[in-house]
């Protein structure tokens, strides 16, 4: 959660340094609620992209979710469609991990995820505030080194999420497909094609 409150107050410097209006940028924490699609909008706003470059970048990006909402699925099957729809407007990276370990160790409730996925909505809006109050008075935020903050929760995510040996042939996977994408300038959809493509070599190699 710690990171949570870093990042989100880090968003909230990075948007209203862009320029972007308070109202405009707690409504998108609120909205969206996407981290690393809200710093990429910021960002190609800021350079007068395309708003069809803007859309299908943050879209592409917020595909992964998908994936995640997939893994969950069973697990969230006794809810209705309106509970399992707002369970995913909170699923984020962490959320995900959190619900996957807890049920990995044999738990059953759903109260765990929601209540730890709520939280970390909270926190992430919060900080979004705090990070708009704070305006210029941070200056330039990576200098703290906040930007690797990002880096560092999927890292510490991937690796907790280790158990098997099939599990490091996914993540090894993934990195290759998703490092060779990016260095290919194909950035944008280089954590979904990881995400995707992964699974199945680790499939097809244990066949």
């Amino acid at each position: 959660m710690g990171t949570v409150l870093i990042v989100g107050t880090t968003f909230g410097v990075v948007a209203r340094q862009a320029g972007l209006e308070p109202i405009e940028i707690v409504a998108m924490s609120v909205l969206v609620f996407a981290g690393a699609s809200q710093f990429a909008f910021v960002q190609l706003w800021t350079a007068h992209a395309p708003v069809a470059l803007i859309v299908t970048t943050v879209l592409f990006l917020n595909l992964r979710h998908l994936l995640m909402a997939t893994s969950l699925r069973s697990h969230l099957a006794r809810l209705t469609l309106g509970e399992r729809l707002a369970a995913g407007f909170v699923l984020t990276d962490e959320a995900f991990a959190m619900a996957t370990g807890y049920v990995r160790r044999g738990g059953t409730r759903v109260r765990y995820y929601v209540t730890f996925a709520v939280a970390l909505y909270l926190i992430w809006i919060l900080a979004t505030v705090a990070g708009v109050l704070l305006g210029d008075a941070l200056g330039e935020p990576r200098r703290f080194g906040i930007d690797f903050a990002i880096t560092a929760t999927f890292t510490a995510i991937v690796v907790l999420g280790i158990r098997h040996r099939t599990d490091v042939l996914v993540t090894l996977s993934a990195a290759a497909i998703a490092g060779a994408l990016a260095l290919a300038g194909a950035s944008t959809v280089a954590v979904i094609a990881g995400g995707a493509l992964a699974p199945l070599i680790a499939v097809a190699l244990r066949r």
